[in-house]
Parts: C-alpha cells; structure tokens; sequence
C-alpha cells in the first residue's frame, strides 16, 4: 500500500495512476491516522513551498511525515514534496522547511534560459545511489517543471544532479527517504522504472 499525501497542492491523480501501474494499490489522504500508519508515504506537490508548509502545518501533518522519515519508513518526495525536504527555501521571503538535508532552495538566476525550467532534461547519476536506479541508465531523460533548485547539500546523500544553466541536485537519497526535483509520474517508462527501483530498494 501507497499513501499519498493529499495537502491541497499535489499532483495526485498521476501519481497514483503511475504506481497502480506497477500493481500498487494507493490511498489518498489527509487523515492524521492514515499518515501515522502509513508504510509508503509520498508527498507531491506543485506551487510554492511557504504555501506547502503552511497547509502541512495546518492539517498537523508536518510532525507525523518528519517522524515516518526518522523511523526510517520508506518515504518519497516529489518536485515541491522534493524542496521541502531541505532547511530552508528562498521562496516567499524566505522560510524554514523540514531540515531533512542541509541545503537551501534557490530560485533560478539565469540570463539566457527561461525560467521556470520545464521540460525534458537529463539526470546523472551518482554510484552510491545505483539501486534505485537499476532499470535506467545515468543521463536518461526525465521531466522537469520548477524554478527554484538546491545547488548542493551533502555529498552521500545525492543520487542525481542535472544541468540547466547551472549543476543542481535533482535527486536526494539518505535510507528510504528520496525525493527527486522531476516527476517520476510524468517521465514515461523511465520514470516508472525510478518508481519500480525505489519500491524495490527500500522493500
């Protein structure tokens, strides 16, 4: 079973449809119960992190998601879900976030390119990290829509980074918490195969 966060800003639908393809059964909620108990837990998201954690935090969910990850239970983050996970973000004047990874969210400077960066681009990935990434090879595509990034955080806990402009970490993996800044659920069959890796990484 796969427990997806529903706090009002994620990308739910495809999410669920991309892990019932590869014969999960999903449950949807914002039931403080069901987040305690979960034994998968993803939360996605779109929009912006200080509206993120202020949703989080009025439906008492931040404590329950920071203690599934503690115990180390097998937790994913996706596009805004992924930035929570650092100290902080620049966004929205600056806030504090779940403190999971060091590192700080920034927003894209870039002269040349258009922000936000949306689209296919490629994922490196690190050795120390290869499980989850069996079924794909390092510099395959996956799709992207943000503009903010994390230029870095520590270095064992990086499974991806990826060029626009700038390197960026475009994944993080410490235990069973991952969390990647692309989304796995609109990436095709290589996202499917990064959902397929982790569900069998972290079983």
């Amino acid at each position: 079973m796969v427990t997806i966060v529903d706090y009002g800003l994620g990308n739910i639908t495809s999410v669920q449809k991309a892990f019932e393809s590869l014969g999960y059964t999903c449950e949807i909620s914002s039931d403080l119960a069901v987040i305690e108990s979960a034994k998968i837990l993803v939360v996605p998201g779109q929009g912006a992190c200080g509206q993120a954690m202020g949703q989080l935090s009025k439906k008492g969910l931040v404590e329950p998601i920071l203690t599934h990850i503690k115990q180390d239970k097998p937790f994913l983050g996706i596009c805004l879900g992924f930035q929570i996970l650092f100290e902080s973000s620049e966004e929205d004047g600056g806030i504090d976030t779940l403190g999971v990874f060091p590192g700080t969210v920034k927003r894209f400077q870039l002269e040349n390119l258009k922000v936000p960066h949306m689209g296919w681009n490629q994922i490196d990935t690190t050795e120390t990290n290869s499980d989850i990434f069996r079924y794909i090879s390092s510099g395959d595509n996956a799709y992207f829509v943000h503009s903010f990034y994390v230029p870095e955080t520590e270095a064992s806990s990086v499974a991806t980074t990826t060029d626009y402009g700038v390197k960026f970490v475009s994944s993080v993996r410490k235990g069973n918490c991952f969390g990647t800044q692309f989304h796995p659920e609109k990436s095709g069959d290589i996202g499917l195969n990064i959902l397929k890796g982790f569900l069998e990484s972290v079983s």
